[in-house]
């Protein structure tokens, strides 16, 4: 048991943590519906339900399903270095790192440096899965937020409670989705040295204490988003976001949060008229959605020739 990675592993997922906080916590908080602290609360425990009850389901999406081979313990350490510096990237840029292209195309530079098949069809279907996943949650924002709109309430203050009470759910399954495709991914890679029990505990304890401790001066580019589309539209967004890759979890196929997540407010924005990312920002997140795999690859495959010369 390498402690070496799980210190990597606890500063990345920590600093994971923090950056995928604002999808849940963010929102209710921004919603004014809880403190931001109650809000991190329903985000530790929702991404823990999801880590334990469908983590497993994405245990194998590297080692087994992309790569035909495993991966040693200073491969491990390398692909956990990787992902944390681009998330130090991400997080001074302001923009929430995907973290699962990330750490999948650290893994596969890993792979080809040391030989490893690639099993090319899986990869390929990760890939498109990736493409299709903002524009599949904003169909399913869109259509949730026009179904929404139709439906109101007459009292103001049932209003607030039923939306409420819904945000708060939206919040808790938005958590949920995470742990079990994100922290699932990771758990999955660090499990070969580190074992299941153990890889569990770290990735849940430090995606918790990353949202509890950052989170909220990290990662607000898509939580204030959400928050300031109001409470059905923001209600759409992240059941659109978070349906989307629950969905994806199911198949085994590692998937963005934060694609989903900017998909579904992307879609909740245009069944009201309104544009819910600036054009610049939009822009910044294609630009780090697209060159993440590849820099990770990159950089991966590099450190591997200088450290296992």
């Amino acid at each position: 048991m390498s402690l070496l990675l799980i210190a990597l592993t606890a500063i990345t997922l920590g600093m994971a943590g923090a950056n995928n906080a604002s999808n849940s916590a963010g929102t209710v908080a921004g919603s004014k519906i809880m403190s931001y602290r109650n809000g991190i609360l329903i985000f530790a425990a929702g991404l823990t339900l999801g880590a334990v009850l469908e983590g497993g389901k994405l245990s194998g999406a590297i080692q087994g399903r992309a790569l035909a081979g495993g991966l040693g313990t200073d491969s491990l350490q390398i692909i956990m270095g990787v992902t944390f510096a681009m998330i130090l990237i991400a997080t001074a840029a302001r923009l929430p790192l995907p973290i699962t292209q990330a750490i999948f195309g650290a893994s596969i530079g890993s792979g080809l440096y040391l030989g490893v098949p690639l099993h090319l069809d899986n990869v390929m279907i990760v890939l498109a899965s990736w493409a299709l996943t903002p524009f599949l949650a904003a169909a399913v924002s869109l259509v949730l937020s026009k179904v929404l709109h139709r439906y109101t309430i007459n009292s103001v203050g049932g209003t607030v409670v039923i939306y409420g009470i819904l945000t708060i759910l939206a919040s808790l399954y938005t958590a949920y989705a995470f742990g079990a495709n994100t922290l699932g991914l990771i758990i999955g890679v660090i499990r070969e040295d580190l074992g299941w029990s153990v890889s569990l505990a770290t990735a849940v304890i430090a995606a918790s204490l990353g949202g509890i401790i950052l989170g909220e001066r990290v990662s607000r580019t898509v939580g204030e988003g959400v928050s300031s589309l109001g409470p059905p539209t923001a209600f759409a967004s992240q059941v659109g976001g978070a349906l989307t890759v629950h969905m994806f979890t199911q198949g085994g196929i590692p998937v963005s949060i934060s694609h989903a997540i900017i998909g579904g407010v992307s879609g909740s924005g245009l069944a009201k008229g309104a544009k819910a990312l600036s054009r610049e920002t939009a822009v910044k997140l294609v630009i780090l959605w697209s060159t993440t795999p590849v820099f990770s690859l990159i950089m991966a495959w590099l450190l591997h020739a200088v450290i296992l010369v």
